[in-house]
């Protein structure tokens, strides 16, 4: 496997870090662009390519504003639609490579969330592959009342770059010991969220639910059974309510929220590469 790093121009010409891997061999079967989830960066997306090059796709991923190489003010995003348009633009940079290849759009979690609304508004996408998708935080969660106790009335407005924590517990995301020390000891990931970012993140939330029977492109939905972090029946429903035939669920029982990192990835990743394999033949 390749990695090479590098900085691409998104909204608002900002110098936006990403990298890549690809095969080690120079037959590409298509392109992914990868969304990391909330708090993170990256670099948390080499596991999934690590899978995903040995089978023939090169996979591209950027810091998402507000999160390490790419954060202003760390924890900081202006609005989701910046977002929207650094992955317009960042795909404008694949397509300089991949030619007449495929580019498939795929996201855990926040990156999840992401990567669906960008699919509802681009219908002409072949296909998004989303992990556990934010689509609704766990009740559970420590700061999930704080969150919505603070983005409800207007210091959301009128101090949008105020931080609040939100400590990711990182033994809620992986079993696999290996990986949960290393996000462990992982000091480039967050521990707060500003009030603009928490107000956007449940609006964009909302707006995935009320615009789930829009999606027309192919979808493959991946939930973790033991998911700690977001509500499995709310990515459900989101899954029902899509109109579009070509949509494939699968549940993993016993997975924590990490799918992409969990022991029993292999099972994941093979669901992956079959649904890949027969979409970059589908015309």
């Amino acid at each position: 496997m390749i990695n090479k790093k590098g900085y691409f121009e998104g909204r608002e010409t900002k110098r936006l870090f990403y990298q890549y891997w690809l095969p080690d061999s120079n037959n590409i079967k298509a392109y992914i662009i990868a969304l990391h989830g909330w708090g993170t960066h990256s670099d948390r997306m080499e596991v999934p390519a690590e899978f995903l090059t040995e089978n023939g796709y090169a996979v591209y991923a950027f810091d998402i504003r507000g999160h390490w190489r790419n954060a202003d003010n760390l924890g900081h995003i202006d609005s989701m639609d910046h977002v929207q348009k650094d992955i317009i633009l960042f795909m404008d940079l694949v397509k300089k490579t991949s030619g007449d290849k495929k580019i498939f759009l795929m996201g855990h979690s926040f990156g999840a969330l992401i990567a669906l609304i960008f699919a509802v508004n681009h219908p002409a996408l072949p296909g998004v592959l989303v992990s556990s998708p934010l689509l609704r935080l766990a009740v559970n969660l420590s700061f999930s009342k704080k969150l919505g106790k603070k983005i409800a009335g207007p210091i959301s407005k009128i101090s949008p770059t105020k931080t609040i924590d939100m400590v990711i517990e990182q033994n809620l995301l992986t079993s696999d010991l290996k990986i949960l020390r290393k996000h462990i000891s992982d000091d480039k990931k967050l521990d707060k969220i500003s009030l603009r970012s928490a107000a956007e993140m449940e609006r964009a939330m909302k707006w995935a639910m009320e615009n789930a029977s829009k999606l027309l492109c192919p979808i493959l939905v991946m939930q973790a059974g033991k998911d700690k972090m977001v509500e499995k029946g709310t990515t459900k429903k989101f899954f029902e309510k899509i109109k579009n035939k070509d949509k494939t669920y699968r549940e993993y029982d016993g997975f924590l929220h990490e799918l992409w990192n969990e022991k029993g990835r292999a099972q994941v990743f093979r669901d992956m590469y079959i649904w890949l394999e027969k979409h970059i033949k589908k015309k």
